[in-house]
């Protein structure tokens, strides 16, 4: 693979915008999620006191309650801000500026409870972390709207260098393989026993799932497969040929999670970030069949 071509070499950035869009939206509903118990999660006389989380994680970690201080009114304000440039970001106005700030906000609500995150969350920063510096705004967002109007762009968007948006694939592709290799040293996943233990975890049950989840023929069956398909989210996802199928195998997948199991925003982020390994051009291909502009 030549290095320079894959994170250089220009693009069209309608997929790094579809990645905005659905990462935007994922932070607005894990946001409102959130909402009836902020005070709870993150208050002053909530489950966590600031002093602990200080004196367990130190004072260096990106946290405006370190500046601004802890209190409710302080809470509100960066709760508000985040859900704000969560929506700007999604429409995509200003669209780099409220990438930022939305980092910088989801980071310090994360910093000041990590009790309350699930590996969804974590994921959900990381690529809010990348998309601060990429086009994303160059693409179905108000930003673009405007310079239109303005003049001060004409026609379509042009390609642009998709480093950023490499970054967030490999991401992704790391999450799966080193999940893989995670399981692969685990002795009920090498004999096919560990989704019976994972799907009577009762506190994450949602929807039963009937006869696959009672047998052990059929759940030693789904235990290899799954851990096969992981592997090949980390791997395979990169040959061409492949990669469309194991997009469409691994949001089956997690959809299927999703349907069994309570983990809030985890499936749908990992959804998120395998509709971003589609290649740029498949994708404004796709949306301009649908949508095809005037």
């Amino acid at each position: 693979m030549n290095f320079w071509k894959f994170f250089f070499e220009k693009e069209e950035v309608e997929g790094v915008a579809v990645v905005r869009i659905l990462i935007g939206v994922l932070l607005i509903t894990s946001a409102l999620l959130l909402l009836p118990g902020l005070l709870d999660y993150f208050g002053p006389q909530g489950m966590l006191k600031f002093k602990t989380v200080i004196a367990t994680l130190g004072n260096s970690r990106l946290n405006l309650f370190s500046w601004l201080g802890d209190s409710s009114t302080i809470l509100w304000i960066i709760f508000t801000t985040h859900l704000l440039a969560s929506i700007s970001m999604t429409l995509g106005f200003s669209t780099r500026l409220s990438t930022l700030i939305a980092y910088i906000t989801l980071t310090s609500l994360h910093h000041r409870n990590l009790l309350i995150l699930n590996s969804g969350d974590t994921a959900l920063r990381v690529v809010l972390f990348l998309l601060i510096f990429s086009r994303a705004g160059d693409a179905y967002s108000l930003d673009r709207v405007l310079k239109l109007r303005s003049g001060k762009v004409i026609g379509e968007p042009l390609p642009q260098a998709p480093w950023a948006l490499r970054l967030i694939q490999l991401q992704t592709t790391f999450i799966y393989l080193a999940t893989s290799i995670h399981k692969f040293n685990g002795q009920a996943w090498a004999n096919g026993n560990a989704i019976y233990y994972t799907s009577r975890l009762w506190d994450f049950e949602r929807f039963p799932v009937p006869y696959l989840l009672d047998h052990l023929a059929s759940i030693h069956l789904l235990t290899w497969i799954s851990l096969a398909l992981e592997f090949a989210l980390g791997t395979l996802i990169w040959i061409s040929p492949l990669r469309l199928p194991l997009i469409l195998a691994g949001i089956c997948f997690h959809l299927g999670i999703e349907y069994s199991m309570n983990i809030p925003i985890f499936e749908f982020t990992m959804i998120a970030l395998l509709i971003g390994m589609i290649p740029s051009q498949v994708i404004k291909n796709q949306i301009s069949a649908i949508w095809p502009r005037k």
